[in-house]
């Protein structure tokens, strides 16, 4: 599923090879550190290296992958009606299909209004972040009823990583025993996404546990990348499009609800091994993740006294990880790698040199469009139903 070293990632839609060189117990290494004289790979971000603004609906090839970009402007704004959901009949919800199969769709795909729909959400939720800290959005409780129910689903998921125990094996990723974790989480995921909804919107159980089932990584690969957090994404937009998100939850949607998906993510990729899937190696932000360092940016624009430059110090990283998503993100990057973020993560270390926080969030949101959404090999796997829609 492309997707994969986070924003800047995700590639190759089958994954790299897979190594039988070292047993399954050891983590992944460090990555290799690029050598003097190779040119930064091009992104989306304004801490990476200047490139040609092209026109709207062209391609450019990107340096460092070989992969195309897709370059159509995605028509959104900062609002998202909370109180509009879409009325949809029992009868006319539908398992999501895949519609994306050439750039020519991926342009279709980033000038429709769904898109621009989806986008919107995400930079709604960025700008009711500012100042908001996890422990204490987690100490106000108070959550509506379907968002509560949507941890209590995360927390059935992470038991059945409990009934599913790794098995030996002597390959570097992929633990074979996530086939079997993946099938029983499919034969679960609509009855826990049914258990969201309220009775009278049911009939969207088998559309959302599409999305819902596919976050969570690939069967086959045994991989997990950017894309797979985006159904994710996709999932709780849709519970917004049933206007089952009130407004006042915006928060709590972010720093509860999918920070609980990220732990358990973090949880799964340890007890799996799961191969990033398709990846620009150290030039990432992470192995896997790319939404938790935008929502975590925008948390902390405006704030007087933490700046992007203190993730040099292993002890402020320490004090904020509670609080601030992006804290969290770099000291797991800290731990499950040797070395520092100069020489494991140069975008990383790239980015702690940029002033102020709002242009971090405002170059990650552009990462997320240009090297998420613009992707082929990514979007190609996305769904769309009734309440993601296709637009022909």
């Amino acid at each position: 599923f492309g997707g994969g070293r986070s924003g800047a990632a995700m590639m190759d839609g089958t994954g790299s090879a897979r190594r039988e060189d070292v047993g399954a117990s050891m983590p992944p290494p460090p990555p290799r550190v690029p050598r003097l004289g190779v040119p930064l790979p091009q992104t989306s971000a304004p801490w990476g290296p200047r490139v040609p603004t092209p026109r709207p609906g062209a391609t450019r090839r990107d340096s460092g992958t070989n992969a195309t970009t897709t370059t159509t402007a995605i028509r959104s704004s900062t609002e998202f009606d909370f109180e509009k959901g879409v009325e949809v009949g029992h009868e006319e919800h539908a398992v999501p299909c895949k519609r994306i199969s050439s750039e020519a769709d991926v342009r279709k795909f980033l000038g429709s209004a769904t898109c621009g729909d989806y986008v919107s959400f995400v930079k709604c939720l960025c700008g009711k972040l500012a100042g908001a800290k996890v422990t204490e959005v987690e100490a106000e409780g108070g959550l509506s009823e379907p968002l509560a129910k949507v941890r209590e689903a995360l927390a059935a998921v992470s038991a059945i990583v409990d009934e599913v125990p790794p098995r030996e094996h002597n390959m570097r990723y992929g633990n074979p025993a996530f086939r079997d974790w993946h099938d029983l989480l499919c034969q679960r995921a609509e009855g826990l996404v049914s258990a969201v909804l309220p009775e009278s919107q049911r009939g969207a159980s088998r559309e959302l546990a599409y999305y819902f089932s596919d976050s969570f990584g690939n069967r086959t690969r045994i991989d997990y990348g950017t894309g797979h957090e985006t159904n994710f994404f996709v999932f709780l937009f849709c519970l917004a499009k049933l206007g089952l998100v009130p407004e006042g939850d915006s928060k709590a949607l972010v720093l509860c609800v999918f920070n609980d998906y990220l732990k358990l993510m973090r949880r799964i990729q340890r007890t799996y091994g799961l191969e990033p899937a398709g990846s620009r190696g150290c030039w990432g932000l992470d192995d896997y993740q790319m939404l938790p360092f935008l929502f975590g940016a925008a948390q902390l624009v405006g704030h007087p006294l933490i700046k992007p430059k203190i993730v040099h110090n292993p002890d402020f990283v320490e004090a904020f990880a509670k609080d601030f998503l992006y804290f969290g993100c770099v000291e797991y990057v800290l731990q499950v790698k040797k070395g520092s973020l100069g020489e494991t993560s140069p975008m990383l270390n790239d980015i702690s040199a940029v002033g102020r926080w709002q242009k971090v969030s405002t170059g990650m949101l552009k990462m997320y469009e240009g090297e998420v959404l613009s992707k082929l090999p990514i979007v190609q796997h996305l769904g769309f139903g009734s309440l993601f829609r296709w637009e022909e």
